[in-house]
């Protein structure tokens, strides 16, 4: 009994030393595996796009979502056949962790990630916006045999014209009443209704608020994937102003789901292809630039792109890594450490 008393002070003893593990400065719980992951692939992002945001705001402590993360990493983004492989093929093997990505049907054969995360319980949708026919997903319904867009288990949804799918057809919107929005909740394709005439009516973040809120509602493990080449586009154009409302269609959604309960959320936001630029000095320069896209100039599409992550096991994505390991870093999660009593117990060697 005297044995037992004394084991047990110095177990209390112990863990009341013990430290508190952070990331990044803030109190992180190491290897839990999240309920819900949110993944953002942003065609063209790097995290020197966010002066965009930040420099928008004229008060010096002021913060984008972006800047609240845990954890920024750097990947890798060429494959076999490319140095600077396209936005569409560098997601696809962000998504199925191949690097034999050649543009063609092949590279619809890899299993995806939401086909590993089924194994494990998690049920998983898609959000697309400003995605051309040879960019969306479901250019993959052409190819025969192809893994990765099976509607019978996923829910898609385009921010795009219907022109895609010659079959009948099936709409969302983000003001639907309850009922209709849960009709959509049914794996399969879904447009936008707002975005049938050549432009979108609806945002990226209303779009995203709903569909997400109802679908955590009805799961209770999800895999959210948002796809935006909107930004992208607007930077090739030099059109600043819009550059700039996609990423805070991005800030938007991230500052509302930080408010909900992030600490059963991971949170990954990847570009590729991403485009540095050369921002003007300050000023007159700056506020041109601003309004009109003058005084920018563009590199080459950077060989690296970004992985930013926050929540539950978001220690995955520090580092420099291939493109292709995201798969392996999303599933991955470490063995506990196993307890036992004879690495505290004094009295073991007696």
């Amino acid at each position: 009994m005297t044995k037992t008393f004394l084991t047990i002070i110095a177990v209390l003893a112990i863990a009341s030393c013990a430290r508190v593990q952070t990331l990044n400065l803030v109190k992180h719980e190491y290897s839990d595996r999240p309920k819900h992951i949110i993944w953002f692939q942003i065609a063209g992002f790097s995290e020197e796009h966010l002066p965009l945001l930040r420099f928008n705001v004229p008060e010096e402590s002021y913060h984008t979502s972006f800047e609240k993360i845990d954890c920024l990493g750097k990947m890798w983004s060429f494959n076999l056949y490319d140095l600077r492989p396209d936005s569409s093929k560098s997601f696809l093997s962000q998504l199925n962790g191949s690097k034999n990505i050649k543009g063609r049907c092949d590279d619809f054969q890899s299993r995806p990630i939401w086909d590993y995360l089924k194994d494990f319980g998690y049920n998983s949708s898609i959000l697309e916006t400003g995605a051309n026919e040879e960019q969306t997903l479901l250019k993959s319904l052409q190819c025969k045999p192809q893994e990765t867009l099976d509607v019978s288990k996923i829910r898609y949804y385009g921010m795009s014209g219907d022109s895609l799918t010659p079959s009948v057809k099936k709409y969302f919107h983000y003001q639907n009443s309850i009922a209709g929005t849960m009709e959509v909740m049914v794996p399969g394709i879904y447009y936008d209704k707002s975005c049938q005439k050549n432009i979108c009516y609806s945002s990226l973040s209303n779009n995203f608020k709903t569909l997400w809120a109802q679908f955590t509602k009805t799961n209770n493990q999800t895999f959210f994937l948002v796809r935006d080449f909107n930004f992208i586009k607007a930077l090739r154009s030099k059109d600043i102003v819009t550059a700039k409302e996609s990423l805070q269609e991005i800030d938007r959604i991230l500052t509302w789901v930080n408010s909900q309960k992030s600490d059963e959320i991971l949170i990954l936001i990847t570009g590729s292809e991403s485009l540095h630029l050369e921002f003007p000095k300050e000023g007159k320069e700056w506020a041109e630039f601003e309004h009109s896209g003058k005084n920018i100039l563009f590199r080459n599409s950077s060989l690296m792109s970004p992985v930013l992550a926050k929540g539950p096991m978001s220690e995955n994505f520090c580092g420099l890594f291939d493109e292709s390991e995201m798969v392996k870093r999303v599933l991955y999660r470490p063995e506990r450490k196993k307890f036992t009593w004879d690495l505290l117990n004094p009295f073991s060697n007696l």
